[in-house]
């Protein structure tokens, strides 16, 4: 496994993508910049993402391939797991200010995150410009995430510590903690980061137990499976459980009677599905 305690080899990654960014892109290349907990902290070297935005001058429907261009390239320059692990945003300067369309990656949290922590890798830096999501538009892209991750195959996962644990530490501590991220960040309009979320939620959640274990798993591993099973098992749906029933009022409050059933169904799959050990 690769070692990287203190995110050097993933700031290399993060340069690498720059350099293929810069080959593919050429002129159109505005900007990069660092997101996540390489910008912010938090990075751990067991299952942090290495994230990355790159703010291009124009958008096309050729975009997404040059994305995938880029990506292939750091992987076959900077093989090994933090190359695996790198994860590209895009948009444009209007992007950054207001919000993205269909042609960009970059969503209402990680807009926030870029304006808020986002550290500049290359070009030149417009953030000054830009206007931060609002509630409404973190609750709706919460939601909508929600709606595209938790489909029935994810949602049987939850619903079997033994599976989950067997796909490794970086799977199980990513299903455990989205669902205390996004409450955070629907409770308290600030970026769902692992430590801050993790202690919200212990304060005011029903699976404190299950939260701040997961913190533990991502700095040191899952040393002990049958302890990690056995929290998974009494904790891990209950807090899904939360996390519908709280996304589902905000929706209904906000108007999204579209978004309400989509959560009511997959909170409805979740509850009836036969729990696995």
């Amino acid at each position: 496994m690769d070692v990287d305690m203190d995110g050097t080899a993933g700031m290399r990654v993060l340069h690498e993508s720059v350099l293929a960014a810069s080959e593919v892109l050429g002129e159109s290349l505005e900007a990069a910049f660092t997101l996540g907990s390489l910008a912010h902290g938090g990075f751990a070297t067991l299952v942090s993402d290495v994230d990355i935005a790159l703010v291009l001058a124009n958008l096309s429907a050729d975009t997404d391939s040059d994305i995938d261009k880029i990506s292939s390239l750091v992987k076959a320059r900077y093989p090994g797991t933090f190359a695996e692990r790198l994860s590209i945003f895009w948009t444009d300067w209007e992007g950054v200010f207001r919000g993205t369309g269909s042609l960009g990656r970059l969503p209402a949290v990680d807009r926030r995150d870029l304006i808020e922590s986002g550290r500049l890798l290359h070009g030149t830096d417009r953030r000054t410009q830009a206007t931060s999501p609002d509630t409404h538009e973190l609750v709706i892209n919460g939601a909508e995430f929600a709606v595209g991750k938790f489909d029935a195959q994810y949602l049987a996962v939850v619903r079997n510590p033994g599976r989950l644990l067997a796909e490794g530490v970086r799977a199980t501590t990513k299903v455990v903690l989205f669902p205390v991220r996004f409450m955070y960040t629907l409770s308290t309009e600030r970026i769902g980061r692992n430590d801050e979320a993790a202690a919200w939620y212990s304060r005011t959640g029903a699976a404190p137990a299950l939260a701040q274990a997961a913190l533990m798993w991502r700095r040191q591993g899952i040393d002990n499976p049958g302890h990690a099973q056995l929290l998974l098992s009494e904790h891990l749906v209950p807090m899904y459980l939360e996390f519908f029933d709280a996304y589902i009022e905000a929706v209904t409050a906000v108007g999204r009677a579209d978004l309400t059933r989509e959560l009511q169904q997959r909170r409805a799959r979740l509850a009836a599905t036969p729990k696995e050990t």
